[in-house]
């Protein structure tokens, strides 16, 4: 019985330790730029009305840029914008 119980803590420990040393491949850190960011964290709600305005190319009724934070200038942004719609809708 002692030994079942030693060979079963040295099997644990064998494949605990094969799971520490085995190496993960390194995944790159996932971007977004500014603009996929503002995307993602929109409502549901604020993606349908970006899309529907993006889809009629309207003057009267433009699609509305969200507020931002970066270094992008407001054109850069809105640009960037434009392209996650493209994708998007």
């Amino acid at each position: 019985m002692r030994r079942a119980s030693a060979l079963a803590a040295a099997l644990s420990l064998a494949a605990l330790l094969a799971g520490c040393t085995r190496e993960e491949p390194e995944s790159a850190p996932a971007t977004r730029s500014p603009a996929q960011a503002a995307w993602y964290v929109s409502t549901p709600e604020q993606r349908e009305s970006s899309c529907d305005a993006y889809r009629r190319h309207d003057p009267q009724h433009p699609v509305a840029i969200p507020p931002h934070q970066s270094d992008q200038t407001d054109e850069e942004f809105a640009d960037d914008f434009h392209e996650v719609l493209k994708k998007e809708c």
